[in-house]
């Protein structure tokens, strides 16, 4: 299956591919989860929502399950909820400065570029 390939920054799961698999307009939701994980993750999804707060602004929640069996998972969870925690201040800031600016972040565009380079 088609989905984007994300680098995770966990050694036990370097790179895994995500797939949009609900989206629903009215209730500004969308669900994506990760494929063709190793066997010891049996569940990696996360779903976020846009809640409107005033004319002008909004917050963005996240919903993440992640369920993973035997020794490597539960290293795989330790990881997965270190790096989450890491990658929430660095998440907050880009979305803000799209939200505002309408570009990635200059910390995401020298993030693609290096992407783009390696293909």
């Amino acid at each position: 299956m088609a989905g984007r390939v994300c680098t995770t920054g966990v050694r036990l799961i370097p790179q895994v591919t995500e797939q949009l698999i609900a989206y629903d307009q009215a209730r500004r939701t969308l669900t994506y989860q990760a494929q063709d994980l190793p066997a010891f993750v049996t569940l990696a999804r996360n779903t976020w929502t846009v809640i409107p707060v005033g004319d002008s602004r909004c917050r963005v929640t996240l919903e993440a399950h992640f369920q993973a069996r035997g020794a490597l998972g539960m290293l795989a969870s330790c990881a997965a909820v270190l790096q989450a925690r890491r990658n929430a201040r660095r998440l907050e800031a880009d979305l803000g400065h799209y939200l505002r600016h309408g570009t990635p972040s200059p910390r995401k565009q020298r993030q693609l570029s290096r992407t783009q380079g390696a293909l």
